[in-house]
């Protein structure tokens, strides 16, 4: 058959991938690693095509040209609460241009099963992009899908297993066929860079996020040296490792150190939980070429990060941070406001504790209810949220749909706006993060960064001086 994996248009610059469905803050576009993943996966026994409709910048009508040139049996489309409103506006297009070809939907959206009852233009929606289930679905050996929801005979056949095995195994992703420079990364030194993925989910269980619903399974070290060897061979230096906790087993972070240093140089950078960071662990992963590590900080108050399940606490984090400052990694502390229950003295306080902090970068977002995670349910079942499957729900944090704590909408988005305009416009920030700069690559990305954050006024001459 031939499988096209889709990354529908919009009217934003929306990235939904890996069950996160946001509109990006800044002007980076990230690699899709679910389709990333399914494309080693699915050319196992089909041709696989790809088209990214958000980073070429396609129009509904251009991308629906794009598709008809390509005239797949089946169609795999990204989507997401943050977008679903567009994109089954443009799927049902599709259907009615395509009529025989299947849709499997798969995204935050679709990890409940009421879209796919809702929307009868949908074949199937995928929970698991690691699992070989759409091959069995695709050759009709239905009874060997359990990660997928389906119809079959006018039915809609769910499954939901018990949490897979810790280790899994997959044939190497297509990363040429991902290779575009339209995608960037705010962290990266050098340009094109690749997306890598070592593990799927998390092991860890915080309550508002989704990752540690989904399972917690590694691949091999040797897998990945395979996946490493190709990227070299495709002269790829710049990598985004997007574990959601690097070197959540102590001993298999090391390991994949040792694979950076052996295969490299690499230039990279990770997600890390502050309890994972170590002297040893962080000097290794600096010398295997980490230069950036996003630390989910979340909260300044010891109560909420314990009533939400974080396993830290906001001491942990400043240790964290003050080794990697020490060791010459540079940091991102990413935080949370207007959990529910909690007022604006917590907002602020989460706040000086950013300042105090001094991280590289900061990313303040508000409280969000995503899909599938304890905290949503936990709001559904006090009654103070009704979700449904058609809302609109942005997972990246930049506005409140809604007041959660108490707190007035309008006062949450003046909290995290007031957050952004304190970190960034201090001028010995400022200094410092232009001292830090390494290559002219990663000050176009600060630069681009900068002004879609503040308007870039202060980089903007910088910049014009450097690149001549």
């Amino acid at each position: 058959m031939k499988v096209l994996l889709l990354n529908p248009p919009g009217s934003w610059r929306y990235s939904r991938d890996y069950f996160c469905g946001k509109v990006v803050k800044a002007d980076y576009f990230e690699h899709p690693v679910d389709l990333l993943f399914l494309s080693g996966i699915l050319k196992q026994e089909h041709q696989v095509s790809f088209i990214d409709c958000i980073v070429r910048g396609l129009s509904p009508d251009a991308a629906l040209d794009a598709i008809m040139h390509a005239s797949p049996d089946a169609i795999v489309f990204l989507s997401g609460l943050v977008s679903f409103h567009e994109d089954s506006v443009f799927m049902k297009r599709v259907r009615s241009a395509l009529p025989m070809t299947k849709l499997i939907g798969m995204g935050d959206i679709f990890l409940e099963p009421e879209a796919l009852r809702e929307s009868p233009w949908i074949d199937a929606t995928i929970r698991d992009f690691t699992s070989s289930d759409l091959l069995a679905w695709l050759s009709g050996r239905f009874s060997d899908v359990s990660t997928m929801d389906f119809r079959l005979n006018e039915k809609i056949v769910s499954s939901r297993p018990a949490v897979p095995a810790r280790d899994f195994s997959i044939p190497t992703p297509d990363q040429k066929m991902f290779l575009s420079r339209k995608y960037k990364f705010p962290f990266a030194r050098f340009h094109p860079f690749a997306t890598l993925l070592t593990d799927f989910g998390c092991p860890f269980h915080c309550r508002f996020c989704i990752y540690g619903t989904l399972g917690y399974r590694r691949r091999g070290v040797g897998e990945v040296r395979t996946e490493l060897s190709e990227l070299r061979k495709l002269s790829v230096r710049e990598i985004f490792v997007k574990d959601q906790c690097f070197g959540a087993d102590r001993e298999r972070g090391l390991a994949l150190c040792r694979t950076f240093a052996e295969l490299g140089p690499f230039s990279w950078s990770c997600f890390m939980r502050a309890d994972r960071a170590d002297r040893e662990v962080l000097s290794k992963m600096r010398d295997s070429g980490c230069h950036t590590i996003m630390f989910g900080v979340e909260s300044a108050n010891s109560e909420i990060l314990k009533a939400f399940d974080k396993g830290m606490t906001p001491a942990d984090n400043e240790r964290a941070i003050g080794l990697c400052r020490d060791i010459g990694i540079n940091t991102v502390g990413i935080f949370i406001m207007g959990f529910p229950g909690e007022d604006e003295a917590g907002c602020r306080k989460t706040l000086e504790f950013a300042l105090r902090l001094d991280c590289d970068y900061a990313s303040f977002n508000l409280f969000v209810p995503k899909p599938a995670t304890r905290s949503r349910a936990d709001l559904r079942a006090s009654g103070r949220y009704t979700p449904r499957y058609d809302e609109i729900l942005d997972q990246s944090g930049i506005a409140a749909i809604f007041s959660l704590g108490g707190l007035p909408v309008s006062t949450l988005e003046a909290l995290r706006a007031e957050a952004i305009r304190r970190f960034y416009g201090r001028p010995s920030y400022l200094f410092k993060r232009i001292l830090k700069v390494r290559t002219l690559f990663e000050l176009k990305m600060l630069a681009a960064s900068a002004k879609a954050v503040c308007g870039g006024s202060l980089l903007r001459p910088i910049l014009e001086r450097m690149s001549g």
